[in-house]
């Protein structure tokens, strides 16, 4: 039986082994970018990977730089706030009316901080109603600088919890509540120990130390309004002037009711009551008050 042979040239063969090897040789077609969309990564099906060595070394999590770096909170500055920044103005337009008062008032000023003679000035009992207006616009600017100046110290350990225009105004009534009682617990204190002459000049210095207080505290307390990231600073500078106007204060206290050993302890027990022990607890009220709003 004859058997079909198949013949195929040579060069036949030779072409089809250079296009085998042209197939071979061919490289991938060029793959598309990955689309990103939100925190996934989208892989279109050119760009997948093509054999498992391309797996492992393809990231499939978030991509860091498209997170970015997290953010650290700033501090509230209260300087910002409308209506902290209105108490402010309004305050300073108090003193600004009364200003023409001043005159008299600084007359008397430093003697009544550190003079402990008892002789009669019919002058001080005529400036008494000018006085009184200045002594006003001073308290509300020391209610003031301490209530910004407390709420800038609280706020040193809490950045978040503490609103601006409720926390200022909340730390300046307790200022006044505090100035008030040392008025009152004052005023008690001159009656039963010392005579009413005495009692009035010591009273004066009060007040007198008090006014300085409000004029010392004013910087710092506008630097806090604005620059809060001071505050650590802020805060130790304001605690250095309070103690300064005390002392001026309590030395005047010491000259007055100092007359032998035995009154020696009941002006420690004077410093306890009325200067240490109070300040502990308006410390301990105005946290509470602002760490409960």
């Amino acid at each position: 039986m004859p058997v079909d042979t198949l013949h195929i040239a040579s060069d036949t063969v030779k072409a089809a082994t250079q296009v085998a090897d042209t197939i071979v040789a061919t490289p991938p077609p060029p793959r598309r970018k990955s689309v990103l969309t939100g925190d996934t990564l989208i892989l279109t099906e050119d760009a997948a990977p093509w054999n498992a060595a391309e797996q492992a070394a393809t990231y499939t999590g978030k991509v860091g730089y498209y997170t970015g770096v997290q953010g650290i909170p700033r501090r509230p500055m209260p300087g910002y706030d409308s209506l902290v920044m209105s108490l402010v103005i309004g305050v300073f337009l108090i003193i600004a009316v009364n200003l023409r008062h001043y005159s008299t008032f600084l007359k008397t000023f430093w003697s009544n901080i550190f003079s402990v003679r008892q002789r009669q000035n019919a002058f001080d009992e005529r400036a008494t109603v000018s006085e009184a207006r200045v002594m006003f616009s001073l308290v509300l600017l020391l209610c003031l600088g301490e209530g910004i100046l407390l709420y800038t110290g609280l706020n040193i350990t809490d950045i978040d919890g503490i609103p601006t225009f409720e926390g200022v105004t909340l730390m300046i009534l307790v200022a006044l509540l505090y100035y008030l009682w040392q008025l009152g617990a004052y005023r008690l204190i001159g009656y039963v120990f010392t005579t009413r002459r005495r009692a009035l000049s010591w009273f004066k210095g009060f007040t007198s130390s008090q006014a300085l207080l409000a004029v010392m505290l004013a910087p710092p307390a506008m630097v806090a309004l604005f620059m809060p990231s001071m505050a650590p600073i802020i805060v130790g500078v304001g605690l250095l002037l309070y103690v300064v106007a005390r002392l001026f204060f309590i030395i005047k206290g010491f000259r007055i009711f100092y007359h032998n050993s035995f009154s020696l302890v009941y002006f420690i027990l004077y410093l306890c009551s009325l200067e240490i022990i109070p300040l502990i607890f308006i410390y301990k009220i105005a946290g509470f008050i602002t760490f409960s709003l």
